[in-house]
C-alpha cells in the first residue's frame, strides 16, 4: 500500500514536472516575449517548483531526494528560459531606438 501510494505519487509529480516544462517551452521560447512575459514565465516557474516541492514532501527516501532533484533541474531551466527572453526582449527593444 505505501509503495503504491509513493509510486502514484512520484508519478503524479513527474507528470507535473514534464507537463509544466513542456508548455514552458511550447508557449514561450527564449527567442520570442516581451520582458513582462518572462517576468511571468519566472513567477510561473516559481509557482511551479513551490507546488512540485510540496508534493515531494509527500515521499520518503530516495523517491523524496529523486523528486527535489527532478523539481530543481526544471526549476533551473524554467529560470533559464526566463532570463533568456528578458535579454533577447531588452536587445530587440534597444535595437529599435
Amino acid at each position: 500500500m505505501k509503495r503504491s501510494l509513493i509510486v502514484a505519487a512520484t508519478a503524479a509529480v513527474l507528470s507535473l514536472g514534464v507537463a509544466t516544462g513542456a508548455m514552458a517551452q511550447a508557449a514561450s521560447s527564449p527567442t520570442s516575449g516581451s520582458v513582462d512575459q518572462a517576468k511571468a514565465l519566472k513567477k510561473q516557474a516559481d509557482a511551479d517548483y513551490k507546488a512540485a516541492k510540496k508534493a515531494c514532501n509527500a515521499m520518503k527516501g530516495d523517491a523524496e531526494k529523486q523528486c527535489e532533484k527532478d523539481a530543481k533541474a526544471t526549476h533551473e531551466k524554467a529560470e533559464a528560459d526566463a532570463k533568456a527572453m528578458k535579454e533577447k526582449a531588452e536587445a530587440d527593444k534597444k535595437a529599435m531606438k
